[in-house]
């Protein structure tokens, strides 16, 4: 789930006041091409006063939007931007947006870019309105103090090794990215440096000599990829350094996490957002549940004690693999886990209807929200309940109209956001649907 900024897209695709840009009026389509996401973003914040940011990184680094506002408004400013997206759409029940006590250093993981300055190599965040520029960062207020820490000692001893940084434009050098993940309640912290395909002798030797700088570091991956795209995800993990997994917990559940698995990046609001959800289907019968996009099927735990039995669906092997051994951590055994893409799987529905017709849906998908073969097998399945977890919330508007408007028609019967990235201007939504009849 990104933070950096809505993709550009072509007009056809764009959602304008809630609607498809086709069914927009000719004053609504000049206001979304004459405004690109950052300068509409820049026309909301006019409307709060300004303060200076704590962060002296702030503007030029494309990490946060909003750390000239005071929190309070930063909350007021996302309301009414869910607000707006969803202002279109028949009969939305009002809603509130949950803020953070502590809106500083929540980040469980973060994927940094190294880049490369004056010959020196640097490690950071993309610059602001940049894909090629990276701002080098001492320090982010967005990370726990430990993992700035081992940032700072990754970057010093890759610049030691002489290697040079992978430049997207050349497609040439060695170090790309660093994810970094730390443990919210067990202070655990995970590294893995991704790479250009080179020698294991000079990545064990980094990976010796950062973990006894830092003996809080649990463990050291590293992840290599031949792929041209500037994105930190390996075609190949190495595990060199200390554990195997990274433990952690997230409410009253125990996990085991590797670099690669979804989480959501802000534990405290995710451990809300999902008890949100459980209360809000406790009237529910003890029957089926579907768990779509699981991940590591975190959602699926906190559903496994309200539903007779919870099934999960994701794309990678990875997170189901991890998504069932944390159900077996946690004493769960009312969960099955599959391998494959939603839309693909659910387009099977006679198995799926004869083996687990859902009276429950919980869908989180990536930004570009559901597939369309995925919300025809949902209207199919009938739930009598669907769940909508929505990181992009031109993305729940768009599935939500069709969801309200086709057979079985759905009703939004509540709606609640979460500012589960403060200091940008990204949240999250959670709209519960039930069927009419």
């Amino acid at each position: 789930m990104g933070w950096r900024g809505l993709p550009l897209r072509h007009p056809a695709s764009v959602l304008v006041a809630g609607r498809p840009y086709s069914h927009a009026t000719p004053s609504e389509r000049h206001t979304s091409i004459s405004m690109n996401p950052s300068r509409l973003l820049e026309q909301d914040k006019s409307s709060y006063p300004t303060l200076e940011a704590p962060c002296p990184y702030f503007g030029a680094c494309g990490g946060c939007a909003l750390q000239d506002l005071a929190y309070e408004h930063q909350l007021a400013l996302k309301r009414t931007r869910v607000a707006r997206a969803l202002a279109t759409l028949p009969s939305m029940p009002s809603f509130e947006l949950i803020g953070l006590e502590d809106p500083w250093r929540y980040r469980n993981k973060a994927e940094l870019t190294f880049g490369e300055s004056n010959g020196r190599l640097t490690l950071g965040f993309h610059a602001a309105r940049s894909f090629w520029r990276v701002v080098d960062l001492p320090d982010c207020l967005l990370l726990p103090r430990l993992a700035v820490e081992i940032v700072n000692g990754v970057r010093e001893l890759a610049q030691a090794t002489g290697l040079p940084v992978y430049h997207t434009r050349t497609h040439q050098g060695f170090f790309r990215s660093l994810i970094i993940r730390s443990g919210s309640v067990t202070g655990q912290v995970m590294a893995c440096l991704v790479t250009s395909p080179g020698s294991r002798e000079v990545m064990s030797r980094l990976a010796q000599d950062l973990r006894a700088r830092h003996p809080n570091l649990t463990s050291v991956y590293w992840g290599i990829t031949t792929r041209l795209a500037d994105v930190a995800v390996p075609e190949e993990l190495v595990h060199l350094e200390g554990a195997a997994h990274l433990d952690d917990q997230l409410g009253p559940f125990r996990l085991r996490l590797h670099p690669l698995s979804f989480l959501q990046p802000n534990s405290r609001q995710a451990d809300r957002m999902y008890t949100y959800l459980c209360d809000s289907i406790r009237e529910l019968p003890r029957g089926i549940a579907w768990d779509l996009y699981c991940g590591v099927g975190v959602v699926g735990f906190y559903l496994a004690k309200h539903v007779g039995r919870v099934y999960g669906i994701d794309v990678e092997p990875h997170h189901v693999e991890l998504a069932g051994a944390n159900a077996a951590l946690n004493g769960l055994g009312n969960m099955e886990f599959r391998v494959g893409r939603v839309e693909t799987l659910l387009l099977d529905r006679r198995s799926w209807l004869a083996e687990a017709k859902p009276d429950l849906v919980v869908v989180d998908p990536p930004r570009a929200g559901l597939h369309p073969h995925a919300l025809s097998a949902l209207l199919a399945a009938r739930p009598m309940t669907i769940a909508y977890i929505a990181c992009n919330v031109q993305s729940l508007a768009r599935d939500l109209r069709v969801l309200l408007a086709s057979f079985p028609r759905y009703q939004v019967r509540a709606l609640r956001a979460f500012d589960m990235f403060p200091h940008t201007n990204h949240a999250e939504t959670v709209a519960l649907l039930t069927r009419r009849g």
